[in-house]
């Protein structure tokens, strides 16, 4: 039986992502406009919404975006220098592919970055949050940037551009504080690729459970939703391209597909369902919570799903999205499902998605359901008395404004991720690139600048064939081995 014929297929991937960028897209959305989304019900013992029973709820809900993110950091990263290593059987032309890779990532993800929080630098700057800072959502009000003088604003502008890289924190673009965590994983990637490159395949796959349990056990914050999914990434694109397992999982394909795959799915979606906030305001969602920290005493005990001492709405979700990874990598059909072209153009665009939306949203969706002026507003302070005054916010002006401002929004967060995309992105990719060719010797002339760097050689100095070196002793250069007239050299190391 020969391996599946989609086993080379990962357009799926480029799918997840821009399911992924969707997710993001109605979490925040129900943050803004109908946080009680986030709940079981409405109210204790109240009767359910279509959205708020499980499964469905899990869009909304949020925290599974970051998750899928991390796991595609490390299939992606993997991908390549695995299938140049072990299946082109190349491994210095693997380890050269880790090395550019890690070189290009930190600008690929800083560059965009800086430029979506200059942007809403100057939103601040020309008062477009004072709807956001004045309005009834608190999840809104936290991630709009308080007004400041224009110099405080350009201080904070610098803080904030590089506290995004060392604490994770920016204050004109809170959604950016996953930047670190990604870009630290992707070098945990490449580390672990360079450890293992000379490993047999039984090893390497060993390594990858190993750390996927090492981070599981780990009760450190956000273990589980970077590094757990970081390594099952790399584990998933390993075993993707050994032979002997795409043969076993072609000669079960459809049990793997109509039995296995929806189970595993089902499965981690129920628990993924688990609300951050008032389990037991519906008897499901206190089932699931005893289940999962098992208390004694009104103290966790915790589970296998959920040790104790760890982030129970994290490790919920980060369940699901392991079981989601496992079902996509068992199953040709949802490969296939999420190879749709028009989920492919959304994969594209996510990164674009994820650094304009929020910024987009704290505006115009901000203007539409409340006004552009921010008031009536009233600030809090002191009564009379000398009791506490609390602010009195502003309101929405009703329904019909929300679903207005959630289309216009999510039209213009996909124009301007496909403007973004168009040349922005372009702009930093050329940039890129121009500081790699830069940096990296040219594989037309490789070696030929670092000899000369190091006083080794020149362009006329024998012993050196199209830029290579033929070897090195003791610290000097060896003659080349002679070849007769007509015979081709042996090629350099």
């Amino acid at each position: 039986m020969s391996a599946r014929p989609n086993q080379r297929n990962i357009k799926w991937v480029e799918g997840l992502r821009g399911i992924t960028s969707v997710l993001v897209i109605v979490t925040h959305i129900s943050r803004a406009y109908d946080f009680p989304l986030f709940w079981p019900a409405d109210q204790k013992d109240g009767t359910p919404r279509l959205l708020q029973l499980p499964y469905l709820r899990l869009p909304w809900q949020g925290r599974i975006g970051v998750p899928i993110f991390a796991f595609l950091t490390g299939f992606v990263c993997a991908y390549k220098p695995i299938k140049l290593a072990y299946i082109q059987n190349n491994a210095p032309a693997s380890l050269k592919s880790v090395a550019r890779s890690a070189f290009r990532r930190p600008p690929r993800l800083v560059l965009p970055a800086l430029i979506a929080t200059f942007i809403s630098f100057c939103m601040s700057i020309l008062g477009g949050y004072k709807s956001a800072n004045h309005c009834d959502s608190y999840w809104v009000r936290f991630d709009a940037p308080d007004p400041l003088p224009f110099w405080d604003n350009v201080r904070r502008l610098f803080r904030s551009s590089l506290t995004t890289w060392t604490n994770t924190e920016n204050l004109y673009d809170r959604h950016q504080w996953a930047m670190r965590p990604l870009l630290v994983g992707a070098f945990q990637v490449y580390i672990v690729l360079a450890a293992t490159i000379g490993m047999r395949f039984k090893y390497r796959v060993l390594v990858h459970v190993m750390l996927i349990l090492y981070w599981l056990m780990n009760h450190n914050a956000l273990t589980e939703t970077f590094g757990a999914m970081l390594a099952l990434g790399t584990l998933l694109a390993e075993l993707s391209q050994h032979r002997p397992t795409q043969n076993l999982l072609s000669k079960y394909q459809r049990l793997c597909t109509y039995v296995l795959a929806p189970l595993i799915f089902l499965i981690g979606g129920y628990v993924g369902s688990h609300p951050a906030e008032h389990e037991d305001w519906a008897p499901w969602s206190l089932r699931l919570h005893k289940f999962l920290v098992n208390p004694v005493d009104g103290h966790r005990t915790g589970s296998l799903i959920v040790p104790k001492g760890t982030d129970l709405n994290r490790r919920t979700s980060s369940f699901f999205i392991m079981c989601t990874a496992i079902s996509l990598f068992l199953s040709p059909l949802f490969q296939q499902l999420l190879s749709h072209r028009v989920l492919i153009w959304l994969g594209h665009h996510s990164f674009a998605v994820y650094l304009t939306h929020g910024t987009i949203l704290r505006t115009v969706g901000m203007w539409i359901v409340y006004g552009t002026s921010g008031e009536p507003f009233t600030p809090g302070g002191k009564n009379e008395d000398g009791s506490n005054r609390d602010p009195i916010w502003v309101k929405p002006k009703g329904r019909p404004y929300k679903m207005v401002a959630i289309v216009v929004f999510t039209v213009l967060t996909y124009t301007a991720a496909w403007a973004w995309m168009r040349w922005v992105d372009t702009a930093c990719a050329r940039a890129t690139q121009w500081l790699e060719k830069k940096v990296f010797e040219d594989e037309d002339t490789e070696g030929k600048a670092g000899l000369a760097e190091k006083g080794y050689a020149n362009g006329h100095t024998r012993g050196v064939s199209n830029g290579h070196a033929r070897g090195m002793s003791n610290g000097g250069l060896l003659a080349p081995r002679s070849h007769h007239e007509g015979e081709r050299p042996l090629p350099p190391p």
